[in-house]
This record gives C-alpha cells, structure tokens and sequence, in this order.
C-alpha cells in the first residue's frame, strides 16, 4: 500500500477512535452529580406508617448534607444555609426505594434521593458558594489474599474480603462493588490472574459489572497470624492507565476494616483529583500535540476521554508529527492545566501556541 494511502486509513481510524473517546467522556461528565445513592435509614415511630414517613424524610435530610459535600468545596460549606422542610421536598425530584421493611413501629430501608439540578443549585447560589461536580466512577473491587501456600480461591470467605463488603461507600466519588466470585465470575478470572494483573482476564471483569475502574486489592501475609501488608493495583479500564497502590504495614486482621478503608480513600481522593468540574464556566482552547511515535498520540487520546472537565474534542488537523485539536472545557485554565496533569498530560506553552503532550 502506498505510503500516502497508509497514512489515511490510519488518520481515519484515529479520528474514529477519538470521536469515540470524546464521547466516552461526554457520557462520564454527564453523570448524575444530583442523586446521591444507598442511604440507609432505621426510624422507630408511633406506629409504621409514621416511621416510614420520618424514616423518608430523614434520607432526605442526610441526602442535602451528602449533597453539599459533594458540590461544595470544605471551606465553603459552612456558609450554605440550612433547609426547612418545605425547600427540601421542593427540592427533591424523587425518591427510589432500593430495599425496605416495616415493623408495627419501625422502618428499615436503603433509599437513593435524586435533586432537582436547578433547585438544588438556587439553594447553594444564596450563599454565593462556588458549585463543582464531582463526577462519580464506580469501580469493581476484588480482594486477593495471598498467604504462605499462595493466592487465596477469590471466593475465600476472609477477613479482607468481608472488610470491603462491609465498607460504606455510598456518596463518595469511587462508590464500589465487591466481586460476586460466584461460578461464573471464577470461570472468567482466576485469583493468579487477579494478583499477577492479567489485563485479559480484568477486561472480562469489566464486561460482566460495566465498572470503568478495577481495583485489585491485595493483603501478603499468614491469615491466622502475624503482622500483614496491604497495597494493589488500580486499573483504569478506559484509558488503560495503571497505578500502584503502595504497601502499608498492617498489624493482623483486626485491622484490615480500616485498612480497607484508607486504600478507598487514597483511591477516592485521586478521582476527584480528576473529576471535581465547575459547570458554572466554560472556555475553548486550541492545542497541538506534538507526535514522535503512535503511542504518543494515543495517550494523549486515551487519557482526555478519562477527564470529565473537558466537555468535546474537535480534531482540526492530524498529519504525521502533529495534531491540531480545539478543547472545549469546564472551568478556569489553570484548573485545566491542573487537572490534566493529573490525568498524566502537560499543557504548556511553546512561543504563542499551546501544546499537549504525555508526561
């Protein structure tokens, strides 16, 4: 094949990939940053029927603290006012009932509450607080437990695995599942595979529970006794990227429950590194990307469709050494230099022209 006519078909399908990679991205920042899910409620009242409507007003009520958290940076969240009943329920769009029981005086349930994005944002506007979404990525979890004889059955019933079924991740930016590791799930992907990181046999982990990020979560040492470690490997599987989670010493099972919780939360904190977007600006900006070699040009492609801040991608021009790209983004520059430095991109400038590269 002619040289020219190569070069085409791969500009053709790079084009093709990165449409399809902007709108990927598009289908993260679009997320729902309004409903706040897996709110557990337990209300005892005079009789069922007021127990249920305390216990769903109490899920509403946490719901608008969870939702705060969520929009509003730290330091600005004292200066939110509070809500009287009626605002709320004005607020609220709906509210889905996941699970729940009734007792003659009690009420038992995990309910989700959705907001109205227009409501819930006048609310915050009266205390002139800056609103930011934090993009939620949910992400399998799948414990590994690897003792003296080796790696544990992935449906090995231990302290490690019941320490991550057991975490309350609802609200945060990285809510998880724990891997179900029933028939079909070991057919597809055995512990060696998990602990070695077998990207083929993960990708088919990401097929069955549809989680853009896995982490594998791993704890080395004696299951009966002795000291541990624990550390992992989380695994984009929309970008490809791939990044340790370091070993911390652990002293025995005792403590893997807060473990399991610190290792979420070095993991939650690098999302929203990544993910907090101010939907109240916008910008557009034009770039190049310089292309030594392929790969050059596909983690730069790769790693924008994992940033929720960049709303689209229009490709101007690809030749063989260069690309010319308009980014339209949420956000200030500098919010934007930061956050795709996170995502492993540097946006500089060189003369008058901005440049996008690898880091």
């Amino acid at each position: 094949m002619p040289i020219g006519r190569w070069f085409s078909t791969i500009v053709a399908i790079l084009l093709a990939t990165l449409a399809l990679c902007a709108a990927a991205a598009a289908q993260v920042a679009g997320g729902n940053s309004y409903a706040i899910t897996g709110i557990d409620v337990d209300v005892n009242a005079a009789d069922a029927v007021k127990a249920r409507e305390q216990g769903i007003q109490e899920a509403k009520r946490r719901a608008s603290r969870m939702l705060v958290d969520r929009l509003v940076a730290a330091e600005d969240r004292g200066r939110v006012p509070p809500l009287d009943d009626a605002r709320l329920d004005a607020m609220v769009r709906g509210v889905e009932f996941v699970r729940e029981r009734s007792a003659p005086s009690r009420y038992i349930a995990t309910l989700n509450v959705v907001f109205a994005a227009d409501l819930a944002k006048a609310w915050l506007g009266d205390s002139g607080v800056k609103v930011v979404e934090t993009v939620s990525r949910p992400a399998l979890v799948i414990p590994v437990w690897k003792g003296k004889a080796g790696v544990e059955p992935l449906d090995d019933r231990n302290a490690w695995r019941e320490a991550w079924r057991t975490l309350d991740t609802a609200g945060s930016a990285v809510p998880v599942t724990v891997l179900r590791a029933d028939p079909t799930d070991q057919g597809a992907l055995t512990a060696e595979q998990a602990y070695v990181g077998d990207v083929a046999a993960l990708a088919r982990m990401n097929e069955r529970y549809r989680a853009p990020t896995i982490i594998v979560a791993i704890v080395e040492g004696d299951k009966d006794s002795g000291a541990l470690s624990v550390g992992g490997v989380r695994y984009d599987m929309q970008t490809g990227a791939r990044s340790e989670i370091p070993k911390t010493p652990v002293e025995g099972s005792a403590q893997l429950p807060e473990a399991a919780k610190k290792v979420h939360a070095r993991v939650n904190d690098e999302w929203r590194s990544i993910a907090t977007v101010r939907r109240d600006s916008q910008d557009a900006i034009d770039v190049f990307v310089p292309i030594r070699a392929l790969g050059d040009w596909v983690q730069v492609r790769q790693r924008l469709g994992g940033v929720p801040a960049v709303k689209s991608v229009a490709v101007r021009s690809l030749e063989s050494d260069r690309a010319e790209l308009r980014l339209e983004y949420f956000g200030s520059t500098d919010e934007l230099q930061r956050t795709l430095a996170q995502a492993g991109l540097v946006l500089d400038k060189e003369a008058d022209q901005w440049r996008l590269q690898p880091r």
